[in-house]
């Protein structure tokens, strides 16, 4: 509650977060304290960026639809209230001969 900016790092695991972020999730998610049951996040005025990585390429193309990390990410800080959330996606890791980079590529289309 203290921090002014969260990082999180987020890889792509079987269309989802990894479980041992997924239990972080579940810890901070305390009703009565990060939220209420009437929807109202109790967390405010932070800053968040999500660095999500993949070996595919899920922002784009015929893909694009099987990207659930950021949606999830993006609707569970919401819903704690936290709503500035940057990603930054290090895609396409597994073909390493694409260009530009998967790194470059994403550092560029990051909404920052």
């Amino acid at each position: 509650m203290s921090a002014d900016t969260i990082v999180i790092g987020a890889p792509r695991y079987n269309f989802g977060i990894p479980s041992t972020l997924k239990a972080w999730v579940d810890h901070i998610a305390r009703a009565g304290v990060t939220f209420r049951y009437t929807a109202e996040g109790l967390v405010k005025g932070k800053k968040v960026y999500v660095a999500m990585s993949s070996g595919g390429i899920y922002s784009e193309g015929p893909t694009a639809g099987y990207d659930f990390v950021a949606p999830y990410l993006k609707a569970v800080l919401g819903f704690l209230g936290m709503t500035d959330v940057t990603v930054v996606r290090a895609e396409g890791t597994a073909f390493p001969n694409l260009q530009p980079t998967a790194l470059e590529k994403g550092l560029a289309s990051a909404d920052i």
